[in-house]
C-alpha cells in the first residue's frame, strides 16, 4: 500500500505511523510524502522520527540504534525513521526526559529555521518580477512560496512553545 501525507511535525507523522501499525501496516520506504507499507501483525511496531544529530557518523547512529534494539527503516535527509517491536516493557521513546526532549526540538528549531526564512526570501524575490512583467507564474510563485514560510513558521512556532512548556515545567 503506498500513501501520500505531508508532515512537517514530526509527532504528528510518528502518531500516524503507530495507528497504521495498529491497523497492520508495517512503514517499508519513503520519499517526499509518499510511504511504503506492507502488512504486519496489527501493532508489531512502534515508530520514531528522529533528527540526525549534529556531527554523529551515519554508520555510528545506525550501530547504536540496533545495539538498542532500534531498526532503522528508512532515512530521507536527516529525517530518520526508526522502529522497535511493539513489547510488553512500555512505549518505545528516543527522548524519555525532559531535558532531552527539549534539546531534540530546538535541533528541529534550528534546522527549520534558516529553510523558514529562504522561503519568505524567495517569495519576497518574486515581487519585483510581479510588477515588470504581470506574469501569472510570479504571481502563483510567490503565493505558494509564502504559503510554504508560513506553514513552516507554523510549524517552528509550535516546537518553539513546546520547549517553552518544558522550561516552565522544570521552573
Amino acid at each position: 500500500m503506498i500513501k501520500y501525507r505531508y508532515y512537517i511535525d514530526n509527532q504528528k507523522e510518528q502518531d500516524w505511523l503507530n495507528k497504521l501499525s495498529k491497523q497492520g501496516w508495517a512503514l517499508k520506504k519513503f520519499f517526499l510524502g509518499f510511504y511504503k507499507f506492507e502488512k504486519c501483525e496489527p501493532g508489531e511496531y512502534e515508530y520514531q522520527i528522529d533528527l540526525m544529530p549534529e556531527g554523529v557518523d551515519k554508520q555510528d547512529y545506525y550501530d547504536f540504534m540496533e545495539e538498542a534494539g532500534v531498526e532503522v527503516v528508512c532515512r530521507w535527509y536527516y529525517w530518520v525513521f526508526l522502529r522497535k517491536k511493539s513489547s510488553s516493557n512500555g512505549e518505545f521513546k528516543l527522548y524519555s526526559d525532559r531535558e532531552s526532549l527539549k534539546g531534540h526540538y530546538q535541533s528541529i528549531v534550528k534546522f527549520l529555521k534558516p529553510i523558514m526564512y529562504l522561503e519568505l526570501v524567495a517569495s519576497l524575490l518574486q515581487i519585483p518580477p510581479i510588477f515588470m512583467s504581470n506574469s501569472k507564474f510570479n504571481i502563483f510563485t510567490f503565493i505558494f512560496l509564502l504559503v510554504l514560510f508560513f506553514v513552516i513558521f507554523k510549524s517552528v512556532r509550535r516546537f518553539e512553545n513546546r520547549i517553552q512548556k518544558i522550561e516552565s515545567e522544570n521552573e
